[in-house]
């Protein structure tokens, strides 16, 4: 009983650690570092994006929707949307 309980116990703790380190935000692209694989912001937020995941239709001054992790104090997009 007292394993179950544990058990339980530690897949909440997961769960909710989990989904404090998630995200999404939305704002306009205002730079672009293609090297850093990272976009920054109107409002200062850096992101920086995933390998696998394109760069090649992000433009300063475009409109996104960014779904993110937060990894070692970064801001990692999982995904990226422009929003038209």
């Amino acid at each position: 009983m007292r394993r179950t309980a544990g058990a339980v116990a530690l897949v909440g703790l997961l769960l909710v650690g989990a989904s404090a380190w998630a995200g999404d935000l939305e704002g306009k692209v205002q730079t672009i570092v293609i090297a850093d694989r990272m976009v920054v912001l109107e409002d200062g937020k850096q992101v920086w994006i995933a390998e696998g995941l394109s760069m090649e239709e992000l433009k300063e001054g475009a409109q996104v929707k960014v779904v993110y992790e937060e990894r070692d104090g970064k801001l990692v997009a999982t995904s990226i949307e422009i929003v038209k």
